[in-house]
């Protein structure tokens, strides 16, 4: 019951995330980031360079298809470089204009 509690969350949180527009890119003013998912699929989305990096991990966990795996992080391409800190804006991580990430499995 816990488990479709989660995901019905999850799901919720991502009708939320996809109904709110996403802004148009703008050289550094926004971050168009590239996402890819252990599976291999990509999701891509927009953000303004101001929003943070938790704001990504939410989209991370709520727009990817499956729950697994349940615990990851987001890290650069290359070089590698794992993102943290969370209250950091994507401007300040150096995301702008566009980044590659990667979604990583962490164990628990």
């Amino acid at each position: 019951a816990a488990a479709e509690e989660e995901e019905a969350k999850r799901k919720a949180r991502r009708e939320e995330i996809l109904a709110a527009p996403e802004p148009a890119p703008n050289g550094s003013s926004t971050a168009k980031l590239s996402l890819r998912l252990p599976s291999g699929e990509r999701l891509q989305r927009t953000f303004l360079a101001d929003e943070t990096l938790e704001e990504v991990y939410q989209w991370a966990h709520c727009c990817r298809a499956t729950l697994q795996p349940a615990a990851f992080e987001l890290c650069t391409s290359f070089p590698t470089r794992v993102l943290a800190e969370r209250s950091a804006t994507l401007g300040s991580l150096g995301l702008t204009p566009s980044s590659a990430l990667v979604l990583r499995a962490v164990e628990p």
